[in-house]
């Protein structure tokens, strides 16, 4: 019956429709997109603060040993106050891209009825019959390509800078320390290439499900074209007797 239902579905979902679900709380979102986004933050604002990051650190580090009789003297307050100001900066980052990024497929919505509680959330059926949905199959499918491109990105780090970390066994320290970050650098930025092509697919099938939620038979077309030829105020009547008569259908229900 529930795949009838889908396959009446052939007009796509109005404004006045996607509008109505904005209001309820019920946007598209995707955690792989809103993770990656984060997880591109935090690399940008390391990669533009890295040096002095690592400068303030080596001088912390130094301050520590060369005063370790007395750790809180005047130099090594004023070091480790430098390595804090060079850290707050990434924390701040990563803090703002939390908050962003879930907005950023759907915009921001504001919708305090959908944080109330529903009991009908927690039946435990819901999970077993979740595991017959499309949506569980393509998050399988997911955390399987994802692992599968996390691999073959490492696997690519590995092999292109393995053979110049040999060679700089004889190199001074500075050498070693320059090109090992770069060899860490492009492993990093492969793996967040590979897991851009899952964020990708997530936020596209997330929008894809959403729409397909939300589309309308013929049906519903019309009642929504007759409904918009209705007063405002004989629709809010008409509204009002529909939510009267749904709480006494919940009502005999439970």
């Amino acid at each position: 019956m529930a795949e009838k239902s889908d396959l009446s579905r052939t007009e796509p979902a109005s404004p006045q429709r996607l509008q109505e679900a904005r209001k309820a709380g019920d946007v598209p979102r995707s955690g792989e997109l809103s993770a990656w986004l984060v997880l591109l933050a935090a690399l940008a604002i390391l990669g533009w603060s890295a040096p002095r990051m690592f400068g303030a650190l080596q001088v912390l580090i130094e301050s520590a040993f060369i005063h370790a009789a007395q750790p809180l003297t005047p130099l090594f307050l004023e070091s480790a106050q430098s390595a804090l100001w060079t850290v707050l900066p990434v924390l701040a980052a990563i803090f703002g891209a939390t908050l962003v990024a879930p907005v950023v497929l759907s915009g921001w919505v504001f919708a305090p009825h959908a944080s109330q509680v529903n009991l009908t959330r927690a039946n435990p059926f819901k999970a077993i019959g979740r595991l017959f949905t499309l949506d569980f199959w393509f998050d399988g499918g997911l955390a399987l390509l994802k692992l599968a491109l996390a691999v073959v990105a490492v696997g690519w780090a590995l092999t292109s800078g393995w053979p110049g970390l040999q060679s700089l066994a004889a190199a001074e320290l500075s050498d070693t320390l320059r090109v090992s970050a770069a060899w860490v650098g492009r492993g990093v930025l492969a793996l967040a290439a590979a897991l851009a092509v899952a964020a990708l697919l997530d936020a596209g099938w997330r929008w894809w499900r959403y729409l397909r939620r939300h589309a309308m038979t013929w049906q519903d077309v019309l009642a929504e074209a007759r409904e918009s030829e209705v007063s405002p105020e004989m629709r809010a009547q008409m509204q009002g007797r529909q939510q009267q008569v749904g709480q006494r259908v919940d009502e005999v229900i439970g």
